[in-house]
């Protein structure tokens, strides 16, 4: 049985689904933080909260966002303080499949690789193919990770200046130059929602298909953080570099078929000129 702890970063979370996704994986682990960035509380969340009846979930409201790298280290210094040796970490809008988190649990109990310091799910079948067989790869998303504590300590923690965005990247690095693994286990699905889906017509053949989009605010932290990450962190270079290069040209998509352009590049610029001041942390 694995010893285990979980937390949620939660921002203004649409209360009718929030339960649906925790109580796919609440089962599974110790003890349940609920940590709430939102500016202002919410009577509904709480009664929700008190409604589940469950002693492992704890509900910790802030009164503000200090993002996500700061909730993430206040949680994994919350596990290891209390004996836990693993933490999972959740976002709002994520849900195992059926059986999904149990079979998770069970591959990580069969894990023989060595120096793994973090484990992840597919989020994307449609892209990253389903195997059976563990793999090793540059990056993890945050939401359905979990962290190998006793390692945790040695990578050091997530980086609070990146804020959101970046933050599970720039840590997924780490791990690797600091010579541990990040590993996938891609036949274990997690859904997830990145972004949202616009339709727009390709530049080059005309045809229409979805495009990812992101809130204008998120333009501001992906590209300052891309920056950030590409010019001033000497150890992301060689694969790294490239799975970064990659995750930057999302961004394409945003300023060509975005429907509040002036903002989406309002906030490229803001991003800009704040990497050039070296101005991290929140917009």
């Amino acid at each position: 049985m694995i010893n285990i702890m979980g937390v949620v970063i939660l921002y203004h979370p649409d209360t009718n689904l929030l339960f649906d996704h925790i109580n796919t994986y609440l089962p599974g682990v110790n003890k349940l933080l609920l940590y709430d960035n939102s500016e202002l509380p919410s009577p509904e969340l709480v009664q929700m909260v008190g409604l589940q009846d469950s002693p492992k979930l704890e509900y910790i409201y802030f009164g503000k966002n200090e993002g996500i790298s700061k909730r993430l280290n206040m949680a994994a210094e919350y596990a290891i303080a209390n004996g836990y040796e693993f933490l999972l970490t959740m976002d709002q809008d994520s849900a195992f499949e059926k059986d999904g988190f149990d079979n998770y649990l069970e591959k990580i109990n069969r894990n023989t690789i060595a120096g793994v310091a973090q484990y992840g799910v597919n989020c994307q079948p449609d892209i990253t193919p389903a195997t059976t067989t563990p793999e090793k790869v540059i990056s993890l998303i945050t939401s359905g990770s979990i962290l190998d504590l006793k390692l945790f300590t040695q990578v050091g923690p997530f980086d609070e200046k990146l804020f959101i965005d970046f933050v599970d990247a720039e840590f997924s690095y780490r791990v690797v130059d600091k010579g541990f693994v990040n590993v996938l286990f891609s036949d274990i699905i997690l859904l997830h929602r990145i972004g949202y889906l616009k339709m727009g017509r390709s530049l080059k053949n005309w045809k229409l298909t979805p495009r990812l989009l992101h809130a204008p605010v998120r333009v501001y932290y992906i590209l300052r953080n891309g920056l950030y990450l590409w010019f001033r962190v000497p150890y992301i270079k060689g694969e790294a570099r490239k799975h970064l290069s990659g995750s930057m040209k999302i961004l394409k998509n945003d300023f060509i078929y975005h429907e509040n352009p002036g903002v989406v590049y309002s906030n490229a610029g803001m991003a800009i000129f704040d990497f050039i001041r070296n101005k991290m942390g929140k917009k």
